[in-house]
Order: C-alpha cells, then structure tokens, then sequence
C-alpha cells in the first residue's frame, strides 16, 4: 500500500502530497522528500501527533534528515511487528550521518 501511495510522487503533473495514516503509513512521511513530495505533516514535539503515523518534526528532520533527501538516497531499514520501538533508525541514521553517507534506515511494519 505504501508503495503505491509514493509512486504517485514519481513525475506529478504539479506539486503534490500523498500519505498513507496510521503506523503502516509512517514510511510514506518518512520518504516522502526522497520520492519528491511537495511537503508531508508532522508532529510539533514527540506525543503531539494530531493524526496516526505523524512523526515529529525534530525526528523527521535529525534523526531522518528529510531535507537532505533526494532520488538518490538509499533506503535500508528494519522489518517486523512490531517494530516502533526499534532503536535501529536511531543507531543507522546517526552513523550515516557521521560518515556523510546518503541513505535513511527507516522502520517497516510487516
């Protein structure tokens, strides 16, 4: 599902937002940067969600450096269910940044 909802980034006629809701719907705010959305929602602070599936836009922007997302940026990530409390985006991501690689290690709700 969440696949199909990033394909509809791939080549819009003008700027789009697609998301999906909910904890199976966290990966398509997560890349939504990488697969060329126009924006996606998120959170004020960590537990301030006003829909499911928000992250934060501190976490969003550190932890999973949205901005510096592109077409290029390789996708890794963690499988299971469930999977929320995995500390895997958080060790991946860091050391991805430190040593200036361009990939996101997102979590994957099977």
């Amino acid at each position: 599902d969440s696949a199909a909802v990033l394909s509809l980034l791939r080549n819009p006629p003008a700027p789009t937002i697609a998301l999906a809701m909910g904890e199976k719907g966290v990966i398509t705010r997560l890349l939504a940067a990488k697969y060329g959305g126009f924006l996606t929602f998120a959170a004020l602070s960590p537990g301030q969600a006003s829909a499911p599936g928000q992250p934060s836009i501190q976490s969003l922007k550190s932890l999973y450096n949205f901005h510096g997302q592109t077409a290029d940026t390789k996708v890794f990530g963690i499988i299971g269910r469930p999977v929320s409390h995995s500390r895997s985006p958080l060790i991946h991501n860091t050391a991805f940044q430190h040593v200036g690689f361009d990939g996101v290690y997102v979590p994957l709700l099977v």
